[in-house]
């Protein structure tokens, strides 16, 4: 239902993952075979025209590695242009003043276009994620309109969140004594990753409370705080990061809704059989 969700959210944290360091090498490369398919074509052009190959190869890494690597790459690309093509070759040394002027101009032009096509790549990515998120979310709200009861509503919850952000969540409801109390899910063994008192703060503060690996999230609904939805990422896995609060944040308010929905309907159901 909501794996898809699971690549576009964690791309915002490519920067740091393992792959970074291998996006900056790929750079690395793609510069240099710029400058070697740029050096037979120095004996037909001007060195200025040899600039555009360096900017196009710029736009390449910035569409496909991203915004660091594209900054990278428009160092690079000058020290590449001095070295191979700049007279003297072969040596950093500039005899001809009007070359710092084009190496200045190239390196605010490589960075300008670096940083823009980095940008709208990254405003592409969030618009899919976006619209991945929304359907999603839209996937489980319809299953949540279906369930009767807590039990049901509790394991699409923890289905949703295992397969959107890769953690284990647990469902906490208020009862009747005014007190919240876990709703088991069949297969779900996981309650004992979260803190009751840590719950009972989320249910008395109505506010989303933060520790370590765990989050803890009220169930806010119309009449009142229905219960606390409990989310805990391993430590093996991706740890909580920011741009999973808004998920979280909208599954918290649906399975609000229809916790006071089954609220609503088994005081109806207890009230009728009394009657």
């Amino acid at each position: 239902m909501s794996a898809a969700v699971v690549e576009t959210y964690n791309s915002a944290s490519a920067a740091q993952s393992p792959r970074a360091p291998l996006h900056y090498a790929a750079a690395a490369l793609i510069c240099a075979v710029t400058t070697a398919l740029a050096f037979p074509l120095a004996q037909l052009f001007d060195p200025p025209n040899i600039v555009m190959l360096f900017l196009l190869a710029v736009v390449v890494i910035a569409v496909w590695l991203g915004r660091g690597p594209a900054i990278m790459s428009a160092f690079l690309s000058v020290a590449l242009f001095d070295f191979f093509f700049v007279p003297p070759t072969f040596s950093f040394t500039v005899h001809d003043v009007q070359y710092v002027f084009t190496f200045a101009v190239m390196l605010v032009v490589a960075l300008v276009i670096g940083y823009l096509t980095a940008s709208v790549k990254e405003q592409a990515q969030d618009a899919y994620a976006r619209e991945k998120r929304t359907a999603a979310l839209y996937g489980m709200a319809r299953e949540l309109a279906g369930t009767t009861t807590a039990a049901q509503a509790a394991a699409v919850v923890r289905r949703f969140i295992a397969d959107a952000v890769g953690a284990s969540a647990a469902v906490f409801l208020r009862g009747a004594d005014g007190k919240v109390h876990p709703v088991e899910v069949a297969g779900a063994n996981v309650l004992s990753k979260f803190d009751a008192p840590l719950v009972d703060l989320a249910l008395s503060s109505g506010g989303p409370v933060e520790v370590d690996f765990n989050a803890y999230l009220p169930l806010v609904a119309s009449a009142r705080v229905q219960g606390v939805l409990a989310v805990a990422y391993e430590l093996a896995q991706a740890p909580y990061m920011p741009q999973h609060r808004d998920l979280l944040a909208a599954v918290a308010a649906l399975a609000a809704i229809v916790a006071e929905r089954i609220v609503a309907e088994n005081a109806q159901a207890s009230r009728e059989i009394l009657e």
